[in-house]
This record gives C-alpha cells, sequence and structure tokens, in this order.
C-alpha cells in the first residue's frame, strides 16, 4: 500500500469522526478532527468544507469565508462550499465575493457593482429555528437575505422589515394561492428594521372594513397582522408542509380580534386607527399598546 493511500485512508477516517462528532453536537471534537484531516490530506477539500459548514453554524463568517474558498480552490465543482460562501459573504458585505460565489452557482443576480441583488421571491423563514420558530413571509433579496414583511410575534424579537440571513436548505413549504412556497431558516440578523411592533384590539364588522384597514396601512407604509389567525402549530407541521392536524387554529371571535402593527412611532396607529373609523361602520378599537421598540434586542 502507497503512502499517499494510507494519509487517504487517514484523512478519510477523520472527516468521518468528524461528521459523527457533529451530528452528536460535540461541535469541538468535531473541529479537531476536520483540521486534522486537513493536515494529513490538505489538498482534499471536502474537510475544508466541513469546516467552512461548521463555521457557518458558529457564525464565524471569517473563517467560512476562508475555509470555504479553500474547499472551492481544491474542487471548484463543490456546490455546497459555493453556496456557503456566498452565505459567508454575505454575512460580511463582501458583495464582490459574494456574486462570484452565486455566478459559481448557476445563480443570475441583478447587480454587477456594490449590493448584490436578484428578483424579489416571495418566501418564508422560521424565526429562531432552535427555539419557538415562528415562521414568517416576505421575500428573498438574494439568496442568503430575507426581507420579513409579516409583522412577528414581539417573543421573536423580531420586527416587519428586519432583514435576516438565511440558510440555503429548505425547511419545510407553506401553501400561498394554491403554490407551495419553501421555508429556509434564519441563520442570524443582518439588518434591523426602524418599525416598532404595537398591539390593538380591534372590531372589524365585516370585509370591507378589514380591507379599508389594510389599503390604509399599504398606503401608509405600515405593517398590519391579524394576529388573531395565528396559528400555533406542531414541530411536524413546522418542519413539513401544514395540513390538517392535532394542531387545528382555534376559531376567531370576530368581536375581539387582537392586530398587531407596525410602525415608526405610535402616533402612526393612532392616526391610522381614527381615519379608519371615520371611513367605516360599526368600527372600534382599544388601546395602543407598544410590544417591541425598534431600538430594543
Amino acid at each position: 500500500m502507497s503512502l499517499g493511500s494510507i494519509q487517504n485512508g487517514v484523512a478519510e477516517w477523520l472527516n468521518v469522526r468528524g461528521t459523527s462528532s457533529s451530528d452528536a453536537g460535540k461541535n469541538d471534537r468535531a473541529n479537531r478532527y476536520y483540521k486534522l484531516a486537513t493536515k494529513v490530506a490538505p489538498s482534499w477539500s471536502t474537510p475544508w468544507y466541513n469546516l467552512g459548514l461548521q463555521a457557518k453554524y458558529r457564525g464565524d463568517w471569517k473563517n467560512s469565508l476562508r475555509f470555504n474558498q479553500r474547499s472551492l480552490e481544491l474542487n471548484p465543482e463543490n456546490e455546497g462550499a459555493c453556496w456557503n460562501l456566498g452565505i459567508a459573504a454575505t454575512a460580511l458585505h463582501n458583495w464582490a465575493e459574494a456574486r462570484r460565489a452565486w455566478k459559481a452557482y448557476g445563480i443570475e443576480v441583478i447587480s454587477e457593482s456594490d449590493e448584490v441583488l436578484m428578483p424579489p421571491v416571495s418566501a418564508c423563514v422560521r424565526l429562531n429555528p432552535e427555539n419557538a420558530g415562528e415562521v414568517v413571509w416576505g421575500e428573498r433579496l438574494d439568496p442568503a437575505r430575507f426581507v420579513i414583511l409579516n409583522v412577528p410575534l414581539p417573543e421573536s424579537k423580531h420586527r416587519f422589515n428586519d432583514i435576516v440571513l438565511n440558510d440555503g436548505a429548505q425547511s419545510g413549504t407553506r401553501i400561498r394561492d394554491g403554490l407551495e412556497v419553501p421555508v429556509f431558516d434564519e441563520l442570524e440578523m443582518w439588518k434591523k428594521s426602524d418599525y416598532s411592533t404595537f398591539t390593538v384590539e380591534i372590531h372589524v364588522p365585516d370585509e370591507t372594513a378589514q380591507q379599508k384597514l389594510m389599503e390604509l396601512c399599504d398606503h401608509r407604509r405600515l405593517g398590519l397582522e391579524d394576529w388573531s389567525t395565528i396559528r400555533i402549530i406542531c414541530a411536524e407541521c413546522s418542519k413539513g408542509s401544514v395540513a390538517p392536524h392535532k394542531c387545528e387554529k382555534d376559531q376567531v371571535d370576530e368581536n375581539r380580534r387582537n392586530f398587531a402593527f407596525a410602525a415608526k412611532n405610535q402616533d402612526d396607529v393612532l392616526t391610522l386607527l381614527r381615519d379608519w373609523k371615520r371611513l367605516t361602520e360599526r368600527t372600534g378599537f382599544g388601546s395602543v399598546e407598544l410590544v417591541l421598540a425598534a431600538d430594543s434586542y
């Protein structure tokens, strides 16, 4: 057996041990195995990719960038390294490297200079995937960034118009207008919104009144969400495609509906609600409560 064969066999064993350690949640040990594998077989791309993957999940973007760059140097066909390089470069606002990574992967981007963008695509992101895992709707700005267009629950510590960094692996689906839309997991906050979240108890007598409220919000660029219709679902549904299950949503009490508003100040919400009440019949609202300030967290 040649020396090269022995070295390759040892490197493969170390890499497998690293993956087993990672799967068991022993990430420090996994990193040690992967680093040893790169020492034994420095021209093998896989352990470099695995080091980049570990760095991504730690939010260590400088090392994730470096490790994935090395993996791609050794194997330009490694699509996983290419994608994770794009995420790391986006996290670091390194647009030239992000653009290079996405184009190498085969994704067309709009801009040829400055910030990378692509045509907006509707999608969902699971906020805080390791904890509560609220799924919100919005648009992907590029393969690694997502702008939130719902008004998330305050427990999520996220707001309307926050931009989050998202992972590339699909983690479930949701249905809108008969189409299946992918869900991606959040990695971290990329840019905080300047909107705060307010909640108000509102009486909405009919669909016409609700449509008028939505139109006023759209015109004034305020976020709106009927929190009374939120469905708390189990992990099985969340990670898959939501369907009839034991976690069916409750019936909505039309007389006591809790609406959330995203606005830059409380006066904007009060003015909107007063105008809405003046323009519609049999409507009413309670006090406006701030539940998540723009400058918190």
